[in-house]
């Protein structure tokens, strides 16, 4: 579009008719040649067909670009996706291991209870002594895991 306004001259510059006339008019003491109208407008065409040639084709590469980067972005959310699943289903199983931690913890501490009970009961020195050794709850032996990023430290 610029093009157009470059090549067409503002009312100030234009020639006046008789300049135009003097233009044409190959000069007397110069043999005598044939002059062929300058042929401006194909140059322009040219010019301005590549550079729509070259504006089609960066439209199309943007379009190609917004494609990909959609495409892209796409794939990230689609990987969020699972990975946001992936982490509900493990919260989920987390739960009902220490659902069952629990359970099992409460069926250890009835146990130990129980046998404070039979303690409690026994008048023999010999036989109060093997209890309070073997009535000593063994500690866990793995030491579980609080990640701050899970827990919020």
């Amino acid at each position: 579009m610029s093009d157009i306004a470059d090549s067409t001259p503002s009312p100030a510059e234009a020639p006046t008719p008789a300049a135009v006339k003097a233009e044409r008019k190959p000069a007397k003491s110069a043999p005598a040649r044939k002059r062929t109208p300058a042929k401006r407008t194909p140059a322009k065409r040219t010019g301005s067909a590549s550079r729509s040639s070259a504006s089609s084709s960066s439209s199309s590469s943007a379009k190609d670009a917004a494609g990909s980067l959609a495409a892209a972005l796409r794939e990230l959310v689609g990987g969020i996706e699972t990975e946001v699943t992936a982490i509900t289903a493990l919260s989920s199983d987390i739960d009902q291991h220490v659902q069952a931690l629990n359970d099992l913890r409460a069926e250890a501490t009835r146990r130990l209870l129980h046998l404070d009970d039979l303690r409690s009961a026994a008048e023999d020195v010999n036989l109060s002594a093997f209890l309070d050794t073997s009535i000593q709850p063994q500690l866990p032996q793995v030491e579980e895991d609080f990640p701050d990023r899970i827990y919020g430290g």
